[in-house]
Parts: C-alpha cells; structure tokens; sequence
C-alpha cells in the first residue's frame, strides 16, 4: 500500500513538474517555457528569449540579421526574459547585443487562435519586450489571442547608415521582418495562427507597422495592422548619414570611406556607442535621429508615396493618438526663461531639431505661419507653452497618423480613435493631460516607471477591459467590438470618422480639423501617387534590365 501512495505521489510530482515547464517541439528543438497568471488568475503559457538571428555582433553588426538555423542539443530554456537591447537606462547586465528574440504568450497550445505581434516603440532608440520592464502580457491575456514581442536592433547599431551597399541600413527593421518570419513558420506550434497575425505596434513601433504595411518585404507576414500613437506617413526629416559620420568622428574613427568607417566602430563597444548617441539629447524633447533608409530593398520610395498610391498591404488598419499627446514635454523649458527667449527669437534655426521636418531654405516663411497659427502672433513663455506642446505633437505624431488615415481610407477600411480617458495611472498623472503612452497602460502591465498597476478591484478596469477588447476583437476579425448600441464606424473614400475614448464612448468627425490643415499646406501631397508611380516604373524597367545581364 505505501508502495503505491509513493509511486503516486511520484507521479503527481512528475505532473506538476510537466504543468510548471511547458513543452513545445519546433523544427530547430524543444523549447521549455513557464507559466504565469494573468491579474485573474488565469495561468497562461509563456515562453520568453527566443531566439529568431543570430548574435549580430562582430562582423555581423551593421550588417543585416541571420536567421538562427542550427537546431540544439536538449530543451532551450525559454523559462526567463532575454537580454534587451543596447540603449540608455537599463543596468547593463540585462543588456547585450545579443538581444534578437521574442517571447510567446498563449492559453492553448493545442489551438489555432489569433496572433498579435508587438513591437515596442522608443523613438528607435530605447524600449523592448521584456516582461516586467516593458511588456508585461498579463492584461492582454485574459483574451483569446497568442501575443508575440520582439526585440530588434536600436539607436546606430539598428539604423546606422553608409547608404552604400555595405551598409544601406534599415537593420532594426530587417530585425523585425526576420521576427514576423519565425512567427509564420513557428507560432502553430504554440497555439497561434499563421494566417491570422496582426502587428501592432506603439509610437516608434507603430511607425515600424506603417512601414511594414508599405514595404514589399512585408507582405503576406500579416494581416491586420494597429498603429497607436505612430506613422511614418509624414514627410519629416531623415538624415541617418549624418548621424552614422557624426558617430564616427566622436569615437575617432574614420568618417567617409564606408569599408574603413565599418571596420572601425565594429570594433567600438556598444556601451561607447550607446553614450555617445546619448549626449545628442539635448533639450529633452522626443527625436528619432534614427530612421528608416529608402534604400531599393526594405523600401524603394518614403511611405507617404505608397499609401499615396494604394501599392501597400490592403490589410485593416487601426490607428490613432492620445489627446495630449507631447503636450507636456513642453513644460520642460518651464523654468528656463533664456531658452524661452532664444527659441521665440529664432524658432527657424531651432525648427528641425524640434519639429523633425525639412521646412526648406530659408525656413523662415514656413515657420512663421507655424508660429503665427499656433502663439497667434504673442510671445513665447510660460504661460502659452501648452501651445508650444501642441505644434510638437502635431509635427512628431498626430499629423503623421493623420495622414495615414487620410491616405489609406481610399483603399482599405481605417479605424481611426482618440484616446481621451483620465484615469489614475501613466507617467503623469498629476497634471491634466493624457499625453503620449497613457492608453498603454490600459493594454500592458508596465513596470519600469514603478507606478500604480490596474487590479479588477479598480475602476480602472474597466477602461483595461475595454482597451484589451478593442485589441483583441480586432485581432480576430479585422473589425472592432461594438460598444452596446455603439458601432465604430471607419474612415472610408467619403468620411474619416473618428471614436473618441472615454468613460463614455462617441463617434465624431476627425480631431483637429484647423491643425492638420496647416500641416496639410506646409507639407502638400499632391501628385505624391503620380510621381512615385513614374519612379516605380523606372526602377522596374532597371531592374528587369539588369536580370538580363545576371
């Protein structure tokens, strides 16, 4: 009898041992995750650091990603959180440039349920997927979905650029093609369904889900797109050259001649790298000195053209911002009367690096209609820099997702949102704005700011279920959830149509209808379609060309 109580407590032992550390078998191994629970207790698969390319160190860094091929002995321990990637803020020992993975969260690994595949935002230079810091899936888990994040390559080392080919950039977006890759080949084995991937991403990473949606090299990856609070449909400037040759001069490596620029900051520590970019920053306002590259393979033309001309993933679209958006960044030059004075004297000499578009030479006139429509012809101070924060979300995010909107209704449904909801937690709660990120909070479980978490016990909850349904339900069919009598209606050729979030939910016309339209006259984009097609053709009629000489 005692023979049999111990064989099955035995049993039960080699049981629960099975439950705490899931199995799934790919083509490269088995993969040994985890399991967690969800703020309901609901306990879900997770399966974190995986793997998708290879260390992109050495000679492989600025170089583009190699996808990992070589299965392995045993089980890989997917049981923890992989290293981030190289940026400023987190300590080091949870960095590494060998940081090229995703985690997999799902309830069933036997299903075929909807896949949404996240990409962090960070301006390009900061963020990642990591589970306690960044992207804590918990919330996004009580639904039905298998929820992906990745990591990719960020600041110079995932944008650098010689824009030759040794070095044509775009590499943190190869990174992310290289990952929505494995998704197609990998995610039925964790419950997922590769013929139902939506990729969703917020600020810099919703502008990597606009980019994927133009670029020819994303095509078939996905199928719904969310872009939140990010688009690279804008016309703002991009200059990775002189950033990649600034790089070189202040590491003293050789600035011009591309093989020998190479061969010296693949040599420089990524900690050196990561400061250097780091003292760029000057005055505290978002930037994305790092961009994408037009460079013939991830993209052949800027993105506004392809939706311009409808030559992009027909796919659903959600979109939209906060209400604030960077309204509060302004209020860093609060206290700072000698720098009010200076910009207000010479906002033309100030406006690239705060605006991030190209208003042309001279800048002048451009950037005094800006002035004139946004401080009505006043000075700048303390008192109107809530106006200052306005023209800085319109230039960095809302004009962009405007455009998107605007383009990409003409040939595929857009649903287009404003996030009003003041709740009690994000970044900054003790001011009245509901700036830039806040909304995520109601969809992540974000610990990297040490904030207030949502419980279901807070009236919060709501709003996190709400978000987490829109997701979700989105997720699944391409269409967002009605909300009782409430239909979400999108933007079509006609109307662009806009839901605005709060306690209680509204349909109404677009948001900042007289903002946009300065937008709209500083940066036109008439005959964008007709010229872009022109220049497709060229390029067809080369490369056509030139396969009759390889």
């Amino acid at each position: 009898m005692m023979f049999k109580i111990t064989l099955g407590i035995l049993f039960l032992g080699l049981v629960s041992a099975q439950l705490n550390n899931p199995i799934v078998k790919t083509p490269l191994g088995k993969i040994r995750g985890t399991i967690l629970k969800t703020e309901k207790d609901r306990e879900f698969y997770a399966f974190r650091g995986i793997k998708y390319a290879e260390a992109p160190i050495g000679d492989k860094r600025f170089k583009a990603p190699i996808a990992v091929t070589k299965p392995w002995n045993g089980e890989y321990d997917a049981t923890k959180d992989g290293y981030m990637c190289p940026q400023v803020g987190p300590s080091e020992d949870i960095m590494s440039e060998d940081c090229l993975i995703v985690n997999v969260y799902t309830t069933n690994l036997n299903a075929s349920k909807p896949v949404i595949v996240y990409i962090h935002g960070g301006s390009d230079k900061d963020g990642g997927s990591h589970s306690v810091r960044e992207a804590g899936p918990e919330y996004l888990m009580e639904s039905e979905i298998v929820l992906v994040s990745l990591n990719y390559r960020l600041n110079a080392l995932g944008f650098l650029t010689t824009r030759t080919a040794e070095a044509p950039g775009n590499f943190g977006f190869l990174d992310q093609v290289m990952a929505l890759k494995w998704v197609r080949d990998n995610i039925g084995h964790f419950g997922g369904n590769s013929s139902s991937v939506t990729i969703f991403g917020f600020s810099a990473g919703g502008m990597a889900v606009t980019l994927h949606v133009a670029s020819p090299l994303s095509r078939g990856l996905f199928h719904r797109a969310i872009a939140m609070s990010g688009s690279a449909v804008n016309e703002q400037a991009i200059d990775n050259l002189h950033w990649t040759r600034k790089l070189a001069h202040e590491t003293s490596c050789p600035m011009f001649n591309p093989e020998d620029l190479l061969s010296c900051l693949r040599k420089v520590p990524w900690q050196t790298i990561v400061e250097v970019c780091k003292r760029w920053d000057l005055y505290g306002f978002a930037d994305m000195k790092w961009n994408y590259e037009v460079d013939g393979h991830f993209l052949d033309f800027r993105p506004s053209q392809y939706f311009a001309r409808g030559n992009f993933s027909h796919v659903p679209i959600l979109t939209g911002l906060s209400r604030d958006e960077f309204n509060f960044m302004s209020l860093g030059l609060e206290n700072k009367p000698g720098h009010l004075n200076d910009i207000d004297m010479n906002l033309e000499k100030y406006s690239r690096e705060f605006f991030m578009h190209d208003f042309g030479d001279p800048a002048e006139k451009k950037v005094e209609q800006l002035k004139t429509f946004y401080f009505k012809n006043q000075t700048m101070s303390k008192a109107n820099l809530d106006r200052f924060g306005e023209a800085l979300s319109d230039s960095f995010i809302n004009h962009g997702v405007h455009r998107l909107v605007d383009l990409a209704r003409k040939f595929v449904p857009v649903y287009y949102y404003r996030f009003d909801y003041k709740g009690s937690v994000g970044e900054f709660p003790s001011i009245d704005s509901i700036g830039h990120g806040v909304d995520q909070f109601y969809i992540f479980k974000i610990g990297k700011f040490g904030g207030k978490l949502i419980n279901p016990q807070d009236k919060d909850w709501v709003m996190l279920e709400k978000m987490v349904g829109i997701l979700s339900t989105f997720a699944q069919t391409g269409v967002p959830p009605e909300f009782g009598s409430l239909k979400w209606q999108p933007s079509n050729k006609t109307n662009i149509n806009t839901l605005y979030i709060n306690e209680t939910f509204k349909m109404d016309s677009r948001p900042y209808p007289e903002r946009f339209q300065l937008w709209d006259t500083l940066f036109p984009v008439e005959n964008i379609g007709s010229r872009s097609s022109i220049c497709l053709t060229i390029i067809l009629i080369a490369v056509a060309v030139l396969n009759v000489f390889i």
